[in-house]
């Protein structure tokens, strides 16, 4: 009696490694939340609907892995680019087992980024100014509330306020009679 299970239809799998593929998936959808797998695929360039097919059905069976390294990864360039931005005259070295994590993307017809990547790349830069932005903000808030607290700035602000109210009263009085000059 034969131990071994009969199966019957087609075996799984092709064989063939798409890693790469999947992982540039990954970076995508990374990039732009809103894109569905599908449309991604497409614009890789793949056309043929079994190769689509297969890919779709691959990275559902490890998004979670795939979107993961992804965002890792995406942190990771940002970091760098952070690091290159400091004042920082030595960066600190990057570990190897982050440079291993980092998906290579295929080379790109002249050398211009996937819109979804350039937009990501676009936003990411907008939220770090809008960031600094507010930081300087708050800076300056915090640093005009200190002065304004001394007694003798206080006190000046008083007088200089006095003085204003003085001079907008007297203006106010001189424009309300009319000069005739003859």
């Amino acid at each position: 009696m034969p131990t071994a299970t009969v199966r019957y239809g087609r075996p799984k799998g092709s064989g063939l490694d798409d890693r790469q593929q999947l992982q540039t998936l990954a970076a995508l959808l990374a990039a732009n939340p809103k894109l569905k797998p599908t449309t991604a695929i497409r614009q890789l360039g793949v056309e043929d609907p079994s190769t689509i097919r297969r890919l779709r059905d691959k990275f559902r069976v490890e998004q979670a892995k795939l979107m993961a390294d992804a965002r890792r990864a995406t942190r990771a360039r940002s970091m760098r680019g952070l690091r290159a931005v400091s004042n920082e005259n030595t960066p600190a070295p990057e570990p190897a087992s982050s440079r291993a994590l980092v998906p290579v993307a295929p080379p790109l017809a002249n050398d211009k980024l996937p819109t979804p990547v350039a937009s990501a790349v676009l936003a990411d830069c907008c939220d770090l100014a809008f960031a600094m932005l507010s930081a300087a903000t708050e800076a300056q808030a915090v640093l005009a509330e200190h002065w304004l607290r001394q007694p003798l700035v206080a006190a000046t602000l008083r007088r200089q306020l006095a003085l204003n109210s003085v001079a907008v009263a007297v203006y106010t009085r001189c424009r309300g009679r009319r000069r005739v000059f003859h």
